[in-house]
This record gives structure tokens, sequence and C-alpha cells, in this order.
């Protein structure tokens, strides 16, 4: 049997599309003030995304060598 590849792009949509619905599942129970969350924290997210696109990007091309 094969073992399923999953592509990085695929792994980290899945983890965002989950990390998205579990804070806005914290929004709407009181638990978490997402929009205040999110101005203070928009910059890090920035860093984040940055981080991983090159780090993607790493791993994409040590793929083709």
């Amino acid at each position: 049997m094969s073992r399923p590849s999953f592509s990085p792009e695929g792994i980290t949509l899945g983890v965002s599309l989950i990390v998205t619905g579990v804070l806005w599942t914290l929004s709407n129970m009181g638990r978490v003030d997402l929009l205040g969350t999110l101005r203070l924290w928009w910059p890090l997210a920035l860093v984040l995304w940055g981080s991983l696109e090159l780090v993607l990007l790493g791993i994409r091309r040590s793929g083709r060598s």
C-alpha cells in the first residue's frame, strides 16, 4: 500500500481553517474578544505568515534537487 502524500500547502490550509473555526467559536461563546485580539496581534500574524512562506519555499526547493 502506498502512503498518502500531504503537501505543505494542504496541511497549512487545513490547520488555518481549524484555527479560524476554533477562534470563531470561542468568540461566539464570549470567551475571546476576537476583534480586540486581532487589533493587537495582527503584526505577529504577518510575521508568522511570511515565515511560513519562507519555510514552504525552502521545502519546495529542496524537493526539486
